[in-house]
């Protein structure tokens, strides 16, 4: 594992950064002691500003399934910028591990997903192997949310032993979730208005728990380069479906491939991407909604009144339940796109966007953004309500 952690060391000095931040996500799991510990040992120690006395720490995020928690890279940032001279920038490195245990006693296949764990065999990664045998919990709702995103189940492959080999079906599911996972934070990254020019480095990875000296596969990379205020991803690396990963095993030695691996990806704008997913479906057409409520509504704004001081978002307030109660999907899915709404929403939304169902899903939306009318700056309500009220006519 000190692979990479030192390849990180190396690479943020060469760049030479005023400061470099640091977050590792993992699964809560005891097994990944030593993921945090080569992170620590390889990279921390050596680039991040003291904490106190002798002691540097990454921002940490460690649940069940190694799942990226929306908004923590925000905080993180905020916890490592310092003030700097004009010219300086910052470096965050986010490191997402999921993991799996390897069991070796064929020397011509690995198994993976199971091991001896304090003399009990012990399934590795816990929280995975439960969402694949479709267990209820609140870790795997989040879980089955990144797995099915964008109408893709890529739980769907690793449950047939005709896509993938169940030797390996524990194996790339650790490999997809922590690409998964990379991308909710590169989302978050793209999404976060930074006053500091910053270069961040995510990296999706998968440690390899066994009975010697844990290692760990490379996904790939993702880099935001926002030293001029850019917010385009550019990633290299494998892709997100286990059923075209190939594996390459012999002499415990293994390599993982697929049909993307080596190609550069740009990053995509999933609000933007949203609204034309909503748009191509054919379902961004008017709704026409005959309702007297929404009809004083809509008169102000055609008299020109919700320009008035304050006016626009006493309007938003009146007109967004009435959305909620008789059509909220069309809202909720214009609301994400302008950026009104928080990109935690982005899986939510993508479903609406594809099904226009899920009224429930919605009106939550929908909510979040009638519990922030009143920060709004009276042009931006403005400008939302004359969108809100373009697309619901009478």
């Amino acid at each position: 594992m000190n692979e990479v952690t030192q390849e990180l060391h190396f690479g943020s000095v060469r760049m030479g950064a005023a400061s470099i931040g640091a977050m590792l996500v993992t699964c809560a799991d005891e097994s990944e002691l030593e993921c945090e510990e080569a992170f620590q040992r390889g990279f921390v120690q050596y680039v991040l500003p003291p904490l106190k006395f002798a002691h540097r720490a990454p921002f940490r995020i460690a649940n069940l399934g190694g799942r990226y928690e929306w908004g923590a890279v925000r905080i993180a940032e905020d916890h490592y910028t310092k003030p700097r001279r004009e010219g300086e920038f910052e470096i965050l490195v986010v490191k997402v591990n999921s993991h799996v245990a390897i069991d070796e006693s064929d020397r011509a296949q690995a198994r993976f997903g199971t091991w001896a764990r304090y003399g009990e065999m012990s399934t590795s990664c816990g929280a995975l192997t439960a969402m694949l045998d479709d267990a209820s919990n609140p870790f795997i709702h989040d879980l089955r949310e990144a797995f099915v995103s964008e109408g893709v189940d890529r739980t769907a492959p690793l449950r047939d032993a005709n896509q993938v080999d169940p030797a390996y079906r524990m194996l790339f599911a650790a490999m997809v979730s922590a690409r998964l996972q990379a991308r909710k934070a590169v989302l978050d990254i793209q999404d976060h208005h930074s006053g500091t020019p910053t270069l961040y480095v995510v990296l999706p990875c998968v440690t390899i728990n066994r009975v010697e000296r844990d290692t760990e596969i490379l996904c790939g990379i993702y880099t935001i380069d926002g030293r001029q205020g850019g917010r385009e991803a550019v990633y290299f690396g494998l892709g997100d479906d286990p059923a075209k990963y190939e594996v390459r095993y012999a002499n415990r030695r293994m390599t993982v491939s697929d049909d993307q691996v080596g190609a550069e990806r740009k990053g995509r704008d999933h609000r933007s991407l949203v609204l034309s997913t909503w748009r191509e479906a054919g379902r961004a057409r008017v709704t026409k909604i005959d309702d007297e409520r929404l009809e004083r509504v809509r008169r102000d704004v055609t008299h020109g009144k919700h320009r008035d001081h304050q006016h626009a978002r006493t309007l938003l307030r009146a007109a967004l339940p009435i959305f909620a109660e008789v059509a909220p999907v069309p809202a909720a899915i214009l609301l994400f796109a302008q950026g009104a709404v928080g990109i935690h929403h982005v899986f939510r939304v993508h479903r609406l966007a594809r099904e226009m169902t899920e009224s429930g899903e919605a009106r939550e939306v929908l909510d979040e953004f009638h519990q922030k009318v009143d920060a709004l700056e009276p042009e931006r309500a403005e400008a939302l309500l004359e969108l809100l009220m373009k697309e619901y006519a009478h």
